[in-house]
């Protein structure tokens, strides 16, 4: 085995060398000189240095834990089996003939990919593409491009020019997006994957009204950026309409337009795209119409006690519903460590109408009263909604303020609710989370209720503070944001 790698050397000198398998060990180095070609029938292993200045071909799986270096050196995979990679060095140059392509053993980084012949698929693993490389030889018919298959990304450096992200799920289903900052320069990761699913990267996926795409999108910061993302007419879902089709991105709890709905670009049978300026955040993105079933998408979650009266009525509301089982009620008192489910409401399953929901709970509990909703899916997923609070129920000449909805929209109206009889000259004073007085009032006489809008409150956590001269007292904690 000694005098082989002393030969190989001389071998790559000549126009063509044949090995039968080729393998480098840790210390060694094979140099193949510019204008030769080194062909190997099987696999290459590499733990050494592999100094390439003209073309090493092979049939087989490349491994390379050593080095690899040559600018100008182009590795060359003609087998027709696909053809494992797994490299841990820059690839100057790599060309794929093999029809049925070369799939990631691990993560790679490839200054010039030519697809003359067959796709990549990136598997589990990312495909990073160096600042100035270029992608050639994509064909979407002959299936010539990236295979996002699996989690792995594709990793590219985007500027102020479009860029394109050469990606697709299988061999016939291209799916490409094309990124341009909008000022700088820097790294995002992109990846296509089947299903527009109803949990985002996950869930069940939808079955109408959507493009069966979605993409997965890491964009490096906040720098803002165009999108554009292409589907063919075989990937649109039962009813779809894409002359009031947007681009929708998962939020953490549904879909929201990006865009106002209107006519996808292309014609005849496509393929079709559509195009969002402005965006800043992660995906995924996905392609919807106006009638699409989203997710259970909750709009409104309030708890209240009715004055001096001893029950809870909770009231919720949906924009839309998809797979939706119900909804579990849950209640925890204070001085108690976990919630308790105290009913349920059945959902609507799947509708893109919006419903309203209500429950009245049993509730004399004098303290306060912590509530929150479970919502199920039919195939078992749960989402909990944000906890509402409740004041106690008073005796006698028992005073208490309950306040909703709470965490209350920035700009929208507080609404403060007595329950027993309002003491004379009740004061209130809202504290921010640092201590400083932000908002004082006098409670109107004989009054049950009182509004008050948010607009002029930051967000945040604040201390709502009540007092009367007759020594009654109390806080409530209240949250200001979304």
């Amino acid at each position: 085995m000694k005098n082989r790698y002393a030969l190989l050397p001389v071998l790559a000198l000549l126009p063509l060398a044949t090995q039968a398998q080729l393998a480098i060990p840790a210390g060694s180095t094979l140099s193949v000189s510019s204008g030769g070609t080194v062909a190997v029938v099987g696999n290459v292993q590499n733990a050494g240095t592999l100094s390439n200045l003209g073309t090493v071909q092979l049939t087989g799986s490349l491994s390379s834990s050593g080095s690899i270096s040559g600018a100008t050196g182009l590795l060359k995979l003609t087998g027709t089996t696909t053809q494992p990679l797994n490299v841990s060095s820059l690839l100057p140059s790599l060309e794929i003939l093999n029809p049925l392509g070369a799939v990631l053993d691990g993560p790679l980084q490839v200054r010039q990919l030519l697809l003359s012949g067959g796709p990549l698929r990136l598997g589990a693993h990312t495909l990073i593409s160096t600042v100035g490389g270029t992608i050639t030889g994509i064909d979407a018919s002959a299936g010539r491009f990236l295979i996002t298959d699996g989690t792995g990304m594709m990793q590219r450096s985007v500027g102020t020019a479009a860029t394109l992200f050469p990606v697709g799920v299988s061999a016939t289903r291209y799916a490409p997006a094309t990124l341009t900052r909008s000022s700088g320069q820097d790294l995002y990761a992109l990846r296509a994957a089947p299903g527009a699913l109803s949990g985002g990267s996950n869930g069940t996926p939808l079955t109408q009204d959507a493009v069966a795409l979605h993409w997965e999108l890491t964009p490096p910061d906040a720098v803002p950026f165009t999108l554009s993302v292409q589907w063919n007419q075989a990937d649109e879902l039962s009813g779809f309409n894409r002359n009031q089709s947007a681009l929708g991105r998962w939020t953490g709890s549904s879909y929201g337009p990006t865009e106002v709905f209107g006519n996808a670009g292309g014609s005849g049978s496509g393929p079709y795209s559509r195009t969002v300026s402005g965006l800043t955040a992660a995906g995924p993105y996905v392609v919807l119409d106006q009638q699409a079933p989203l997710p259970v998408e909750l709009t409104r979650f309030e708890a209240r006690r009715p004055t001096g009266q001893a029950r809870v009525l909770l009231s919720w509301a949906t924009a839309s519903e998809l797979h939706n089982a119900g909804f579990e009620v849950q209640r925890q008192d204070a001085g108690q460590t976990t919630f308790r489910r105290v009913g349920f409401v059945a959902g609507r399953g799947t509708t893109s109408t919006a419903t309203e929901y209500t429950f009245s709970d049993p509730n004399d509990f004098r303290g306060l009263s912590y509530y929150r909703l479970r919502q199920l899916d039919q195939d078992g997923t749960e989402t909990f909604t944000e906890v509402r609070t409740v004041s106690g129920l008073g005796s006698g000449s028992a005073f208490s303020l309950a306040a909703y909805p709470n965490p209350v929209a920035p700009q929208a109206t507080l609404t403060l609710e007595a329950a027993g009889p309002v003491p004379t000259g009740l004061q209130l004073a809202f504290y921010a989370a640092d201590g400083r007085l932000v908002r004082q009032l006098h409670w109107p006489a004989a009054a049950a209720q009182v509004k008050l809008p948010t607009p002029g409150l930051p967000q945040g956590t604040y201390w709502l503070r009540y007092h009367a001269p007759d020594g009654t007292k109390g806080t409530l904690p209240l949250v200001v944001g979304e």
